[in-house]
């Protein structure tokens, strides 16, 4: 596909940002994220720099790793829809999850201002619950 200069340097950023994301650089992850982002998933809605930063803290606190990899990618205006792929590792238990993701976001000016993420919530929470003991 051709794109506008526009368009694959938001392609661009996708990629930039979820590279600084997986080694937890939150100085650059927030660069592509406007202050006043807002970003819906299965998970609920988060507002603006100060709410992300929370949601970013209790996340990653709970995982020993995070990597997102981005599977297909597409452009159109200031829109950028990708599938990915999540491979997380809880801690302390070392349990792992892989799932696939949709994520549509709206860019202006190299920065993320809205966010929608689609994945099976219940599919990952399966995953990562613990096992239970087998009866005696």
């Amino acid at each position: 596909m051709t794109y506008t200069p526009t368009e694959q340097a938001n392609i661009d950023a996708m990629y930039r940002f979820m590279e600084a994301e997986a080694v937890q650089d939150w100085d650059t992850v927030y660069q592509f994220i406007a202050p006043d982002c807002v970003n819906y998933s299965p998970t609920g809605v988060v507002r603006g720099h100060e709410e992300m930063h929370r949601f970013d803290a209790a996340m990653f606190a709970g995982l020993q790793s995070w990597r997102r990899t981005i599977l297909d990618i597409v452009a159109d205006g200031d829109a950028v829809v990708f599938r990915w792929r999540a491979e997380a590792r809880l801690r302390p238990s070392g349990k792992q999850a892989v799932w696939e993701a949709l994520s549509w976001v709206r860019m202006k000016d190299g920065q993320i201002i809205e966010g929608w993420q689609y994945f099976d919530s219940a599919e990952v929470r399966r995953q990562l619950r613990p096992q239970k003991e087998a009866a005696l």
